[in-house]
C-alpha cells in the first residue's frame, strides 16, 4: 500500500475516532455507539500494511476497565485502547490490540476533551 493510502486510512480513522470518543465521554441515554467505519479502516490498513510488531510498544496501549459483573462475551472487563487521558472502549481484546497497533502506526495523538 502506498503511503498516501495509509495516510487516508489514518485521517478517516481520526475523524471517526473523535466522534466515538466524544460519544463515550458524554453518552446519550444508554445507546452504545459502535463504529463500523473505524473497524473497516483498521482492518483494511492492517491487511494491506506491514506494521512492525514494535508498534504495540508505542504511546497507545491496550488496557481494561473492570466490570462488577460479566459483560459482553462473558468478559469481566471492557477492553480499551488508551493514551494519557484518552480511553477508547472496544468490544474484544483482539479489537483493542488491533486498534492500538493501528493508532501507533498512524502516530495518532491523544484526543483532548473539549
Amino acid at each position: 500500500m502506498e503511503e498516501l493510502a495509509a495516510q487516508t486510512y489514518c485521517q478517516r480513522a481520526a475523524l471517526e475516532l473523535a466522534a466515538l470518543i466524544r460519544h463515550q465521554r458524554k453518552p446519550t441515554g444508554r445507546t452504545r455507539r459502535d463504529s463500523a467505519l473505524l473497524r473497516s479502516c483498521v482492518t483494511r490498513a492492517l491487511e494491506a500494511l506491514t506494521i512492525p510488531d514494535q508498534v504495540g510498544d508505542g504511546p497507545w496501549q491496550v488496557g481494561t476497565r473492570p466490570l462488577r459483573r460479566s459483560g459482553r462475551g462473558g468478559l469481566k472487563f471492557i477492553p480499551t485502547a488508551h493514551r494519557g487521558e484518552t480511553v477508547v472502549m472496544v468490544n474484544t481484546p483482539q479489537e483493542a490490540e488491533e486498534l492500538v497497533a493501528f493508532l501507533n502506526f498512524c502516530g495518532m495523538q491523544e484526543f483532548t476533551s473539549g
